[in-house]
């Protein structure tokens, strides 16, 4: 009896010893990922403190360690990724509100949002990785903005509408349009979301023209010549 208490004492020890240094680990690699880099495994073994052998007990390889990483970093601001755009009414407006929030709190996070981006695509040609986990490592926060911003339309714009809107949004209200514009075009930051509202605000307006109502052709008077 006092042999397996203490065989439980020894092996409760050992477990908890475990999930400590895999801690640890995902901990450094987190750290090097807000720091702005996609870390190799020695270099996350050394910020852990740690053998590279013994990252790789824990992790089979990068793309995994770094999946949990993100996993950790993603799980403390889901909440400060929530929408937020006020009781403003008017369809361009909160639009324009949801673009520049959303694109504001992904400047906030650059380095994280690139490497998410970088770890998403990495996975997808990676013939091991099913494409619905490649793509599942991004969180698509996205798309709860685009939803809130056009609340109001669900029954002005109609099904087709609403959802080709929505589409075409979900292009210009993301990181990809935001850093295309910096790393591409050389912009700033704050030039890059500017012209991703104006491009919101231009397909929400345009969207709006085109289901109103069109106003009856007025007929010429009798005898009066077209124009």
């Amino acid at each position: 009896m006092v042999y397996s208490i203490a065989m439980d004492v020894t092996t409760g020890g050992r477990q908890n010893q475990k999930e400590r240094t895999r801690r640890a680990i995902v901990a450094a690699a987190a750290k090097l990922i807000a720091a702005g880099t996609l870390p190799t495994m020695p270099e996350v073994a050394d910020e852990a403190l740690v053998s590279t052998a013994t990252a790789y007990r824990y992790f089979p390889d990068q793309l995994s360690l770094l999946s949990a990483a993100l996993r950790d970093g993603y799980a403390g601001i889901g909440e400060q990724f929530q929408p937020d755009i006020g009781t403003e009414r008017d369809l361009k407006r909160r639009v324009d509100l949801a673009t520049e929030g959303l694109l504001r709190r992904i400047v906030d996070r650059e380095p994280l949002v690139r490497t998410v981006m970088a770890l998403s695509l990495l996975r997808s040609v990676d013939s091991a990785t099913p494409h619905d986990d490649a793509v599942g490592v991004r969180p698509g926060f996205r798309r709860a903005w685009i939803d809130e911003a056009l609340r109001p339309a669900e029954g002005q714009l109609g099904p087709a509408n609403l959802r080709l809107l929505r589409l075409a949004l979900g292009a210009v209200m993301s990181s990809e349009a935001l850093f295309a514009l910096e790393d591409i075009m050389g912009v700033e930051s704050g030039e890059a979301i500017e012209v991703c509202r104006w491009m919101a605000r231009t397909l929400t307006g345009a969207m709006v023209r085109e289901t109103q109502p069109k106003p009856p052709a007025r007929s010429r008077k009798d005898g009066a010549s077209p124009k």
